[in-house]
C-alpha cells in the first residue's frame, strides 16, 4: 500500500520545474518502525515471522561471532578459487547478513507530500497472516524435511 501510494505521489509531482524531477526516492514505513529513527533490527522482524509461521526462533539456532565469520569467509574465498567456484559464505554475505541498515524517506516527505499511509506494524500483521495463509501450506506440503526449508 506504502509503496503504490508513493506512486500516486510521485506521478503528481510531475509537472514542469518541480523539485522532483530526474530524483531517486525511497518510499518506505518510515518513522513509523519499532524505532523512532525508522528502523526495525532485521532478525528481530524476520524471527517474529519464523516463529509465528511454527518454525523455531532462529535465536534458538547456532549463533556465530561476526569476528569468527569474517575470516572463515575469506578463507572459503580462497578454498572457492583453489576449487573455481564460488561458495555461499564469503565477505559480502557475511556483511550484509550482519550490518544494520534501513532507507530515509526525507527526501519523498519533502518533494512529494509522501507520508506512510500503512504503519509498519499493521503492514507486517496483514504480510504474516497472507504468508500463513497462502504459503505456509504450500510449503508444508512440498517439505521435505532435513537440511532443505526453513527449520
Amino acid at each position: 500500500d506504502n509503496y503504490a501510494h508513493g506512486l500516486i505521489m510521485a506521478c503528481s509531482a510531475l509537472y514542469p520545474g518541480s523539485p522532483a524531477l530526474g530524483k531517486f526516492y525511497i518510499v518506505t514505513d518510515g518513522d513509523t518502525h519499532p524505532f523512532k529513527e525508522g528502523y526495525a533490527y532485521l532478525w528481530d522482524v524476520i524471527d517474529e515471522a519464523v516463529v509465528s509461521m511454527g518454525f523455531a526462533s532462529v535465536y534458538d539456532k547456532v549463533k556465530l561471532p561476526d569476528w569468527l565469520l569474517f575470516p572463515v569467509a575469506h578463507a572459503c574465498n580462497v578454498i572457492g578459487w583453489l576449487l573455481g567456484k564460488r561458495l555461499k559464505l564469503n565477505p559480502f554475505n557475511v556483511k550484509m547478513l550482519t550490518i544494520h541498515r534501513w532507507f530515509r524517506i526525507d527526501a519523498a516527505v519533502k518533494d512529494l507530500g509522501y507520508y506512510p499511509i500503512v504503519p509498519f506494524k499493521d503492514g507486517w500483521a496483514d504480510c504474516l497472516a497472507w504468508t500463513q495463509q497462502h504459503w505456509l501450506p504450500k510449503h508444508m506440503a512440498t517439505r521435505q524435511g532435513g537440511i532443505t526449508g526453513i527449520a
